[in-house]
């Protein structure tokens, strides 16, 4: 019992033995306990030093017991002891843990500030890629634009999504069309959620927030967080609309009853681009425009826009 006191085997055992007696010497205890003289004298001392023994003025010197709820009370004293401890070290833990923590994100996620380091950035990594290009773009466009013509290798495959917006400006759709290889997919999404450019699955580069006129990007590494974006542009990607510019690796319609103007006519409409804006990138006036969508409607047999967009989905028209 008193050992986890502090207290010895020895001293526990005399303890033990004094309390069930009224008062002993040192040679009854020997006695009774089976230890040798020295050994009763060095638990007595102990004892007493604790206040758990005390000597009484008889000749010779007999010894009594304290009291067991002396024993209680330095049990409550070490609990609260023990309960203190356990605080610390639950503050120690929490602290650690979020030590580890920061040692692990400063391997995922990587700041970089600056429009000319986030170009660069991007440059770099679409060098890097070895197989796959996942890109979300929306204005604005900070890093690399579609017109700089900065490509990976021709073995890498590209999925890029375009907030329609980001179509709206004057040369934006040939820029695309040019920069269109062989493999690679396009789709324009009315909204998309975050501007994003994922290499090889394995990083991602995302703008945040501007501090002040410079704005500041985050690289993320392979970890819950870039699975959870990839899961993101595949969500996105799903509710897309393919983009069709008739380049030579645009793939061919299901049912090829639409000449290439038309079929570019109807992915720019389908994409969610205004008249005026389709007439810009077309060259034509907006009632030019009006009047092809009319005659799309026409061929589809429907009245309203919505229901060409229903029947040239179900006819595989994009």
């Amino acid at each position: 019992m008193l050992t986890v006191l502090g207290a010895s085997g020895d001293e526990d055992r005399v303890y033990g033995q004094l309390v069930s007696m009224v008062s002993a010497t040192g040679a009854e205890l020997a006695a009774a306990t089976g230890l040798d003289a020295a050994a009763v004298d060095a638990a007595l001392a102990g004892l007493e030093a604790r206040g758990l023994a005390g000597r009484t003025t008889d000749l010779p010197v007999r010894w009594v017991a304290a009291s067991p709820g002396v024993v209680e009370a330095m049990i409550a004293e070490r609990l609260s002891e023990l309960r203190s401890a356990q605080q610390t070290l639950d503050r120690l833990a929490a602290q650690h843990r979020t030590n580890a923590l920061t040692r692990e994100a400063s391997g995922v996620f990587e700041i970089v500030r600056g429009a000319e380091a986030l170009r660069q950035t991007a440059m770099n990594l679409l060098a890097a890629a070895r197989f796959q290009v996942l890109n979300l773009v929306k204005p604005p466009i900070i890093a690399v634009r579609s017109e700089e013509r900065v490509q990976p290798g021709p073995s890498v495959r590209g999925r890029t999504v375009f907030e329609t917006e980001a179509l709206e400006t004057p040369g934006a759709l040939q820029a695309v069309r040019a920069g269109l290889r062989d493999g690679d997919q396009v789709r324009v999404h009315t909204r998309l959620p975050v501007k994003m450019l994922a290499i090889d699955r394995a990083v991602a580069m995302l703008p945040m927030a501007r501090d002040d006129t410079t704005p500041v990007g985050v690289l993320i590494r392979r970890g819950a967080v870039l699975d959870a974006l990839l899961e993101l542009f595949d969500f996105v990607w799903a509710t897309a609309v393919p983009l069709h510019v008739d380049s030579e690796n645009s793939p061919p319609p299901r049912e090829p009853f639409l000449d290439a103007d038309d079929r570019r006519l109807l992915s720019l409409l389908l994409s969610g681009l205004t008249d005026e804006a389709i007439a810009a990138h077309r060259g034509t006036s907006t009632r030019t425009v009006q009047r092809k969508v009319q005659a799309l409607m026409n061929r589809a047999q429907v009245r309203t826009r919505m229901q060409l967009a229903w029947e040239a989905s179900r006819r595989g028209w994009v």
